[in-house]
């Protein structure tokens, strides 16, 4: 880490603000899925979600976070925050192993949507391969400059989809999802929090032999009955367990997400029974009666 990478680490973020959304413009790193780096040391980064995905999505109700010692690279999905019965995955920032996790952030959840950028961290990890990862993140302007790019797509969205305009000066409402949910939650993940993943399934899609896709689908699924621990972990993000199917990375993307509306485009029309099947195949399990409990 150089010099200025320590003073920027000590002396913490600057803000701006975009249509609302607070943007850290020193000493943070962020990644085009809306999560971010805060470099400690010279062996740690501190990791977190940003301002405008907990804008968007709202408060979770929970957060599933990998354990302590799971190893994640760059791009890959490595958690997930978890909202009336909807899951949205985010995409690992750097190559790394988690060393620690946040757990007053897992127990209350909220601390992530009110402070994103402090108290909400969620994993501290030892990064393996910084200095390439840091090449691929937004820092300064940079960071302003994506945001606000975002910000116009979400706008183009609203306007086209529940005829909703922002007056000129004005700011996002929070909790874009609460407010309008005929947005869906669905496109929004997708297309805001998955973008590596979105342009992929959008090239490739259309050449799914949905014959194959379909077995393969079912064949996890019947495992994930046979075999709890295959189930819980595909619950877990554990991408690897897929590694011996054949499947298109934007299937695995779905089935890891729980992205029942995804599965039941591709692999042709599934029942009612069906469909409540895979949800409780890879959906966690209910959430605890005071509805903050982290899902481990």
């Amino acid at each position: 880490m150089s010099h200025s990478e320590k003073h920027q680490a000590r002396e913490g973020p600057t803000m701006q603000e975009v249509f609302g959304f607070r943007i850290p413009t020193r000493g943070y790193y962020l990644h085009r899925g809306h999560t971010w780096i805060r470099i400690e040391a010279e062996d740690r980064v501190k990791v977190g979600v940003d301002d405008f995905s907990q804008k968007i999505l709202g408060p979770a109700d929970a957060v599933k976070l990998p354990e302590i010692g799971r190893e994640y690279y760059q791009d890959h999905i490595f958690l997930a925050l978890l909202r009336q019965g909807h899951k949205a995955p985010f995409l690992a920032p750097v190559d790394g192993q988690v060393a620690a996790i946040n757990e007053a952030a897992a127990r209350e959840p909220r601390l992530i949507h009110d402070d994103p950028y402090g108290e909400g961290w969620l994993l501290e990890v030892r990064p393996t391969n910084l200095k390439h990862n840091l090449e691929h993140l937004l820092t300064g302007e940079a960071a302003v400059t994506y945001i606000s790019e975002e910000a116009h797509r979400l706008l183009h969205l609203m306007e086209a989809k529940v005829g909703v305009t922002l007056p000129t000066g004005g700011t996002v409402v929070d909790d874009v999802y609460g407010h309008y949910p005929q947005l869906g939650w669905r496109p929004l993940v997708q297309d805001l929090f998955l973008p590596t993943l979105s342009r992929t399934w959008r090239k490739r899609v259309g050449d799914l032999d949905a014959e194959t896709l379909r077995r393969e689908v079912f064949r996890i699924l019947a495992r994930a009955v046979e075999e709890p621990v295959f189930a819980q972990a595909l619950r877990n993000l554990r991408a690897e367990v897929l590694e011996g199917y054949h499947l298109p990375e934007e299937a695995k993307t779905a089935l890891l997400a729980g992205d029942v509306a995804w599965l039941n485009e591709h692999i042709g029309e599934l029942t009612q029974k069906q469909l409540r099947f895979i949800r409780s195949c890879l959906m966690p399990n209910r959430i605890g009666r005071a509805g903050r409990r982290a899902v481990s």
